[in-house]
């Protein structure tokens, strides 16, 4: 069972005397080693069964750095563990700490990993087996996850940041709509009924198609365009590759972005080595609309829309007609 999946959670982090990237303990690894199951009894286990009280859930989150949206929810009864919000994931996923402390069974080694490719390189994961997981008053059983063997550190004493994301997954396997509201901080994660954008609110809509498992936008600058991931796992606004800025004619315009560490699954490194640069341009289309001198960075991996841009608005993913919708 092999599997190529994307996940483009980038956090950053202001400059630290020391970073990196590596593998967890051989400790921790032991620990999910003595818990793994092989393929009968993981695929005997799994009956991704969606639970809701009524049509709606809604929960407050918090905004990590005034970056990321972070959900606290319940794993395998161990409440408050923090999953932050990523659409820019295709899969949810846990640190290898959090599937110790929770319980999470792990597929034994033979029997499958998972290649992941994160914005700055890849690693290889382990496919683990959450029992239950709540959010509030939503309660999904036996599925799938990504158990993270790697981890980003910084600081002096090389502390790790084990980070658990929400990926993209669940929400368009079991929800009918999923409201961000940004400015109130809270998400709806609904079941039944169709989205209607709130009366008295300014609405605008793109339609979004889903490639390796996550959703994309068009945008455009000119006469050119190209497709961008919709990632609220994403610390920044507006982003686009290396390719496409050669495309606009902006690749070596701006200002080298400095001071800053970008984390990520796949590695940990500087700003100024990753090239990160913002430019202006002339314009920029997305959501319908038109922005002038819009600011732009140049960075790793596929062009994204960030929470950075999205933390303004109430943002909603309607998989019933394959739109987000953003409300101001």
């Amino acid at each position: 069972m092999r599997l190529f999946l994307l996940l483009s959670l980038l956090l950053t982090s202001a400059c630290s005397p020391w970073a990196g990237h590596g593998p967890v303990s051989g400790r921790l690894l032991r620990q999910l080693e003595h818990n793994a199951i092989r393929r009968d009894a993981f695929e005997a286990a799994l009956t991704g069964q969606s639970k809701t009280g009524d049509g709606r859930v809604r929960l407050p989150f918090a905004m990590e750095d005034d970056a990321v949206p972070v959900l606290q929810g319940e794993i395998n009864d161990l409440a408050g563990v923090p999953l932050i919000l990523d659409t820019g994931a295709s899969a949810t996923l846990l640190h290898a700490a959090t599937a110790a402390r929770t319980g999470v069974r792990m597929l034994s080694a033979e029997d499958g990993s998972v290649p992941m490719q994160g914005i700055i390189g890849r690693e290889e994961a382990r496919i683990g087996l959450v029992q239950t997981l709540r959010l509030g008053g939503w309660t999904v059983e036996g599925f799938p996850c990504l158990v993270r063997l790697h981890e980003n550190r910084v600081g002096l004493a090389g502390g790790s940041l084990r980070h658990n994301l929400l990926g993209f997954d669940l929400l368009r396997r079991h929800c009918r709509y999923v409201t961000l509201d940004f400015p109130g901080r809270t998400v709806e994660f609904a079941f039944a009924g169709r989205f209607q954008p709130q009366s008295g609110r300014h609405a605008a809509w793109a339609p979004f198609t889903i490639r390796q498992g996550t959703p994309f936008i068009t945008l455009g600058s000119g006469k050119q365009r190209w497709q961008a991931i919709v990632d609220t796992g994403s610390f920044n606004g507006i982003e686009i590759s290396r390719e496409v800025a050669e495309r606009l004619g902006v690749a070596d315009q701006g200002q080298p972005v400095e001071g800053l560490i970008l984390m990520s699954v796949g590695g940990t490194v500087t700003s100024d080595h990753a090239g990160l640069r913002t430019v202006r341009l002339a314009d920029l289309s997305l959501f319908g609309e038109t922005w002038r001198g819009a600011p732009v960075d140049i960075s790793p991996g596929p062009p994204r829309v960030g929470s950075f841009f999205l933390r303004d608005y109430r943002v909603t993913f309607d998989f019933q007609t394959g739109r987000i919708w953003m409300e101001r």
